[in-house]
């Protein structure tokens, strides 16, 4: 794939409509070993006013990033049935960088994953493996902001997953109001922060987070409870930050956290009367 400079460039203005069997926008830069030869990044780039329906990913950074993607800004985006809607992915080998970019001011209904975030993006046939050494080949994914989203009728609300051995670092979710079948999973980060995120799960936790350092939730919660699971579950997430949270009637469990993990987490000014249980420690959910 050709490697090339995009400078200060601006894509959708001021109204896109896109219907596609692929990606819809798509930001990528060089494959592999020919990517981090000529080292160029795509960067500067804004992307605004667009509706997108019917395509695998409705704003797309990779999964050919060896050359590197930053500086860019996706807002006022209308996503109607895509099979994502944030969608930010690359792989082992592929090396490269995506950082300093922001996506503002979104609307998605009917979409299959309203936020996808994964380094650990598998081919065909492909197994996930442990940690792996970190060199040129290995991507990073480092300060990027999402805010202002309205998600209705998802399969999966937000799925984040970084490498073992390279989290996806300064991740920042706030002002978030999602429904989904399934809410938030989060997997190997760094300084995870969400702020003002509201999900509404049908199944399992509205908030699942693993293996991840320096994470702060603030102002996490469910309107819609259930029985059966708690509303934020941690797994080796030491010294967690859980502030300014609210259990709503009906709560069974707020926090669940693994065995011997609760002492670890800091809970700050959150309201959990109405949780039948506020706390508890298990070993696994």
């Amino acid at each position: 794939m050709a490697s090339r400079w995009i400078p200060a460039a601006t894509c959708a203005s001021p109204i896109c409509y896109i219907d596609t069997g692929d990606d819809g926008i798509v930001l990528k830069f060089g494959k592999d070993a020919d990517g981090r030869r000529v080292n160029r990044p795509t960067g500067n780039v804004s992307i605004a006013n667009c509706t997108v329906h019917h395509a695998h990913g409705a704003v797309t950074l990779g999964s050919e990033i060896a050359g590197g993607i930053r500086n860019v800004v996706a807002n006022n985006i209308t996503c109607d049935g895509t099979q994502m809607g944030v969608r930010i992915k690359s792989r082992r080998g592929r090396g490269g960088a995506v950082e300093d970019v922001r996506f503002d001011n979104w609307t998605m209904r009917d979409v299959g994953q309203a936020i996808n975030m994964t380094s650990y993006y598998l081919m065909e046939g492909e197994v996930r493996t442990s940690a792996q050494l970190v060199s040129e080949k290995t991507p990073v994914f480092r300060n990027i902001a999402l805010s202002h989203m309205t998600i209705k009728g998802a399969r999966i609300a937000i799925n984040i997953e970084g490498l073992p051995e390279m989290p996806i670092s300064g991740l920042r979710i706030s002002d978030v109001i999602a429904s989904a079948k399934i809410g938030m999973k989060a997997f190997n980060t760094l300084a995870l922060e969400l702020h003002n995120v509201q999900v509404n799960a049908d199944s399992g936790p509205a908030c699942l987070v693993q293996d991840s350092k320096e994470l702060e939730l603030d102002a996490v919660t469910t309107r819609k409870p259930l029985a059966e699971a708690p509303v934020i579950r941690l797994d080796h997430c030491p010294g967690a930050i859980v502030r300014n949270s609210r259990a709503f009637a009906g709560t069974a469990k707020f926090l669940s956290v693994g065995v011997g993990e609760l002492k670890s987490v800091i809970l700050e000014n959150n309201t959990l009367g109405s949780a039948r249980q506020a706390t508890e420690e298990n070993g696994g959910f």
